[in-house]
């Protein structure tokens, strides 16, 4: 859970909660690393001088997700909560490097993009690893689930770099 000062601005729910403010701060609150990938809050039109939580949606590379707003405590605080998980692109590179590394032996750096994803099933990152002798392989990262398993398949769908070759396999 985040927090997030002073949207409340009011102590013991005396002045209304200023909803434009809430939606705009969201993002840093949500993703404070890579806030520019939420490009879009809805909290509605509730009533601010209303009690109880509010139920927002946020979309996340794409992705919409739910986001819960509390209203101010009596600390003046608002509290923003969302049940997602992400997985950055940074983070899966290392993971997808070692994984080449115990299967195959070979030292690749890796980059993958876009830089985050929500940790559904089947959300995906695009990835390229680099052998030390500057080959490079397209690769999918296929996220399993919110724990950040993956599974790890070529790309065929990029062209084969020049001098390489790639066999067909047989019927």
């Amino acid at each position: 859970m985040a927090t997030l000062v002073g949207a409340g601005c009011g102590v013991g729910g005396e002045a209304p909660l200023d909803i434009d403010a809430v939606e705009r701060q969201i993002p840093t609150v949500l993703l404070p690393g890579h806030p520019d990938l939420v490009t879009e809050v809805d909290c509605g039109s509730p009533d601010p001088e209303g009690l109880g939580p509010l139920s927002c949606t946020a979309l996340v590379a794409d992705t919409p997700v739910p986001v819960h707003v509390n209203r101010p405590g009596i600390d003046g605080r608002v509290r923003v909560r969302s049940p997602i998980e992400v997985v950055v692109a940074v983070d899966l590179a290392t993971r997808v490097a070692e994984r080449l590394r115990a299967d195959t032996g070979v030292d690749a750096r890796v980059a993958c993009s876009p830089s985050v994803r929500v940790a559904f099933p089947g959300e995906s990152f695009a990835c390229m690893a680099t052998d030390p002798d500057g080959r490079e392989i397209a690769l999918v990262a296929t996220l399993l689930g919110a724990a950040g398993g993956f599974r790890l398949d070529a790309d065929l769908r990029l062209p084969v770099a020049e001098g390489s070759t790639v066999e067909e396999p047989s019927p």
